[in-house]
């Protein structure tokens, strides 16, 4: 997956939301991915540094 294609927004609850943008093919776009992850998840420490990453390097 290219990360560019996502978004990763932090909730006021202290879950990670994450929107993989769909892609479109002949013609047609598939809704977006929602994903929530909260600590304790097994992908949430993933995410987090991903999104720590991005703020660091500046990217949304």
């Amino acid at each position: 997956m290219e990360l560019d294609l996502c978004d990763i927004e932090r909730r006021s609850d202290g879950a990670l939301l994450v929107r993989v943008r769909s892609s479109q093919k002949n013609g047609r776009r598939l809704p977006d991915a929602v994903f929530t992850f909260r600590r304790g998840d097994p992908q949430y420490e993933y995410w987090e540094r991903l999104s720590r990453e991005r703020s660091t390097a500046g990217t949304p």
